[in-house]
C-alpha cells in the first residue's frame, strides 16, 4: 500500500512536471517562488522611491516666478499738463487753431491714442520732444493729466526726431521744415548729405529747402501763410535781386499767376539783365580799350620804339620793341634813368 501511495505521488509529480515543461510555464512549485521575488522585488523599488521623493521628506517651497525688470524708457506715466513744457528744438511755429479744436473734440470723446514724448534737462524741467499738438489739445479739452513716455535725448536726437516726426505727419510747413534742416547744418555741424539720411529725404530736396531761407521775410511769411507755393518760390529764387522777389511774389498773389507763367516772366527779365550787363560790359570795354591805347602811345614817345600793351581784367604785359643791339641798350639806359 505504502509503495503504491509512494508511486502514485511520484508519478504525479513526473506529470506536472511534464505539463509544466511543454506548456512552456513555470512548474507549479516554482510559482510562488517566482511572485515572491516579484513581489520583494517591487517592494524594494517602491522603497527607494520613497526614501528618494522629496515630497514625503519635506514639502520644498514652491518659487514664485518673477517678472523681468521693466525698461524705465518704455513706461507710461502719467504726468499733469502743467509740469511739461514746449520743446526749445520744436520745428513748429504755427498751430492751426480750428485744427487744435478738431483734436481736442476727438481727445474728450476717445482720449490720447499716442503717448507725448518727453524728455528731463538739466534742470530737472520735462521738455516736449514729440506730440506738443496733442499736449496743447488736451489743456482745450480741459484734461489734467496726459500720458508721456520718458526718454534720455541730447539736444541733436531731440530736434531730429522732432523733424521726423512732424514731416512725417506732414505737419511743418516748408519754411518750418527748412529752418529745422538748416539748424541740423549749423548748430549740429551736419552735412546736407546727413540730414537727408536722418530724415528720410534727399539730399536735392534738403539744398532746394534750405535755398528758401534766403528769400526776403515777407515772401517767406506768405510761404508760411501757404499764400505762395514752393514752385512759386523756386522760380522766385532765380532772380538775384530781393527787390524783385518781393515784387514778383505780390504779382503772383494779387493777378494770381501760375508757376509756368511766373517762369516764363522771370526769364524774361533774367535774359533782359544778362543782356543790360553785356552791353554795360561793351562800353566798359570800349573806354578801357582807348585807355590802354593812350597809354602805349606815350610810352612809345618816351622810349622812341613800338610800345604794345595786353590787358585784361587789371592783369597783361607791356612788350617794348626793338630792332637792333644799340636801340637795346640805349632803350635800357632810358629806362635806368628814368628808375633813378
Amino acid at each position: 500500500m505504502s509503495d503504491i501511495a509512494v508511486e502514485s505521488s511520484n508519478k504525479k509529480k513526473g506529470l506536472g512536471r511534464g505539463l509544466g515543461s511543454l506548456l512552456g510555464g513555470p512548474a507549479p512549485s516554482e510559482a510562488p517562488i517566482a511572485k515572491a521575488s516579484s513581489s520583494a522585488s517591487t517592494s524594494s523599488l517602491n522603497t527607494e522611491s520613497v526614501k528618494s521623493s522629496p515630497s514625503v521628506q519635506a514639502s520644498a517651497p514652491i518659487a514664485t516666478p518673477v517678472a523681468p525688470p521693466v525698461d524705465p524708457e518704455s513706461k507710461i506715466w502719467k504726468v499733469g499738463i502743467d509740469k511739461l513744457s514746449s520743446g526749445q528744438y520744436q520745428p513748429r511755429r504755427i498751430f492751426d487753431k480750428e485744427a487744435l479744436q478738431e483734436l481736442a473734440q476727438s481727445i474728450k470723446e476717445n482720449g490720447i491714442l499716442q503717448p507725448v514724448v518727453a524728455r528731463r534737462t538739466s534742470s530737472g524741467k520735462l521738455e516736449i520732444v514729440a506730440g506738443e499738438r496733442r499736449w496743447r489739445a488736451a489743456q482745450l479739452a480741459g484734461l489734467h493729466e496726459v500720458p508721456v513716455i520718458l526718454r534720455n535725448f541730447n539736444d541733436k536726437e531731440a530736434l531730429e526726431l522732432a523733424i521726423v516726426e512732424n514731416i512725417q505727419r506732414e505737419d511743418l510747413n516748408p519754411i518750418e521744415e527748412s529752418e529745422g534742416y538748416a539748424r541740423l547744418i549749423s548748430e549740429f555741424k551736419l552735412s546736407q548729405q546727413q540730414v537727408a539720411e536722418k530724415v528720410g529725404k534727399d539730399r536735392a530736396t534738403v539744398a532746394n529747402a534750405v535755398r528758401l531761407l534766403s528769400l526776403p521775410d515777407e515772401v517767406k511769411n506768405m510761404i508760411s501763410a501757404n499764400e505762395l507755393s514752393v514752385g512759386h518760390a523756386k522760380v522766385l529764387l532765380s532772380l538775384p535781386d530781393p527787390k524783385k522777389q518781393l515784387e514778383f511774389a505780390k504779382k503772383v498773389l494779387n493777378e494770381k499767376i501760375a508757376v509756368r507763367k511766373l517762369e516764363k516772366m522771370v526769364q524774361a527779365v533774367v535774359k533782359g539783365t544778362a543782356e543790360e550787363d553785356e552791353k554795360t560790359s561793351g562800353l566798359d570795354s570800349n573806354v578801357t580799350q582807348r585807355l590802354i591805347s593812350g597809354l602805349s602811345e606815350e610810352l612809345q614817345k618816351m622810349l622812341g620804339t613800338k610800345v604794345s600793351i595786353d590787358y585784361s581784367n587789371s592783369k597783361g604785359k607791356i612788350s617794348i620793341h626793338f630792332y637792333s643791339d644799340d636801340e637795346l641798350t640805349n632803350m635800357v639806359d632810358r629806362l635806368k634813368e628814368g628808375w633813378r
